[in-house]
């Protein structure tokens, strides 16, 4: 962004730098830009890398793990493999985390917390029938802690570069809360595993259906087909 001054050392061709900060959980958090220069947001990174870690919450890696653990035992992994077989998956087809059968975890690029947390309509509401708790802890995850990943989410899908996000994160949280008041809600998947086996059928359907419409709207545009 040329022209942009940055406020450190005053040089131009500054860039958009956000940092975001997390409340408790279950309180939103507070987001702050800055205009830095390259020098000057690698200064800072390293000023805030050394800086004390915070003693309550969880690492990026133990969150990502728990959502998963949680996505295997409640069935939802099996959900979404069906989706993608019967080609209405919503995850970007681009992502470096997706294998034949739809998310790879075990992908070397690893997950963000924004794509961990991502449950589509369909299968969230469906979750909400089983465990309405689960399902409200999910969207807060998503809305609250995946922000501060958004960017990093459309690096790994492979986002055209002039379609991101101008802004980039300086630096990624140390820790994240996590969802408090579930003593069951997201520890244990297995005991909505049935329930919500058996809302699969119903979820697929509402996918395919999605789709068509997506279509339609698709061949609905002047001058636009499916094929493109």
């Amino acid at each position: 962004m040329t022209g942009t001054i940055c406020q450190s050392c005053g040089a131009r061709a500054a860039r958009r730098y956000r940092l975001v900060s997390f409340g408790k959980s279950g309180l939103p958090g507070g987001e702050r830009e800055f205009p830095l220069c390259a020098r000057c947001a690698r200064a800072e990174r390293k000023w805030l890398k050394a800086a004390p870690e915070p003693a309550e919450g969880l690492t990026r890696e133990e969150l990502i793990a728990k959502l998963d653990r949680f996505f295997a035992s409640s069935g939802v992994f099996d959900i979404c493999r069906r989706c993608h077989e019967q080609g209405t998956g919503c995850c970007p087809p681009t992502c470096r985390v997706m294998g034949a059968k739809g998310c790879d975890s075990n992908n070397r690029y690893g997950k963000t917390v924004f794509c961990a947390a991502f449950v589509c309509g369909a299968l969230l509401n469906a979750i909400s029938e089983c465990d309405a708790e689960a399902a409200r802890a999910l969207k807060w995850v998503k809305t609250e802690l995946g922000v501060a990943e958004f960017r990093i989410y459309e690096m790994i899908t492979r986002v055209p570069a002039e379609a991101r996000d101008p802004v980039r994160p300086l630096s990624l949280p140390r820790r994240y809360p996590y969802p408090a008041g579930l003593p069951a809600g997201l520890e244990d998947g297995a005991r909505i595993r049935e329930k919500l086996s058996a809302l699969t059928p119903e979820v697929l359907e509402i996918r395919r259906r999605w789709r068509e419409l997506e279509r339609q709207e698709i061949n609905d545009e002047p001058g636009k087909s499916e094929v493109e």
